[in-house]
């Protein structure tokens, strides 16, 4: 949740963009370990991401497998995960020379069956979930008019 707004205002600037808007959609999650709502008419914990505009955004685990990528298997365009860590390893072109561990950059899309995870796209080329409060960076998405 934090990481939009501070896309959208590092791209603020951006004169040569133009700007998209999209819409998250409302999420209520059952359980949780930060509320302790547990039961099966729990609205408590309900989070709604209205409408949102910006020059820039993060890809959705939708777009990643339209683009090719696939769940644990190695199918990703090589630009979707180049300069990630180890990524000669496995198709790309460069790998991360930060020093840092940089190998998955978050999507916008959780995973359903886990209100802890969310999607990634790893340096091996691949979609998957996992703990939201993991480390990874993110990817601006940049639509370009035709």
């Amino acid at each position: 949740l934090t990481i939009l707004p501070a896309l959208e205002s590092a791209t603020s600037g951006w004169t040569n963009v133009n700007d998209q808007t999209y819409t998250m959609g409302t999420t209520t999650f059952k359980t949780n370990a930060y509320t302790g709502c547990a039961s099966s008419e729990c609205t408590t914990n309900t989070y709604t991401l209205g409408q949102r505009t910006g020059k820039a955004r993060m890809i959705t685990m939708q777009e990643a497998i339209a683009l090719g990528c696939t769940i644990r298997e190695r199918s990703c365009p090589n630009f979707m995960y180049n300069y990630l860590k180890e990524s000669t390893s496995y198709g790309g072109t460069v790998n991360d020379t930060t020093g840092g561990d940089n190998s998955i950059y978050w999507t916008m899309s959780a995973n359903s069956s886990d209100t802890n995870d969310a999607w990634y796209v790893a340096h091996s080329g691949f979609v998957y979930y996992g703990t939201a409060s993991a480390s990874g960076g993110a990817r601006a998405v940049v639509v370009v008019s035709k």
